[in-house]
């Protein structure tokens, strides 16, 4: 099995939420910035933090934003 060069590593460090995306993803749901941050288990200011580029955006931020919109903790 081939391991990543750097490179890869960068560029998979660059797929990651930027605070756009997390805006552009928050309008797309139609979410504000209180629903998105109840979706994902964070403060509302904490959110707005991401969105603004104020706190960095961290691998678990990314997946639980991945995981709402897959749907996962949806109730049924």
């Amino acid at each position: 099995m081939r391991r990543p060069g750097n490179d890869e590593f960068r560029d998979r460090r660059h797929a990651l939420a930027t605070p756009q995306s997390l805006t552009d993803w928050r309008a797309r749901f139609g979410y504000s910035q209180r629903q998105a941050a109840d979706a994902i288990g964070c403060s509302r200011g904490a959110w707005a933090g991401y969105e603004h580029g104020d706190h960095p955006i961290t691998k678990y931020i990314s997946l639980a934003v991945a995981a709402v919109s897959l749907g996962v903790g949806r109730e049924i």
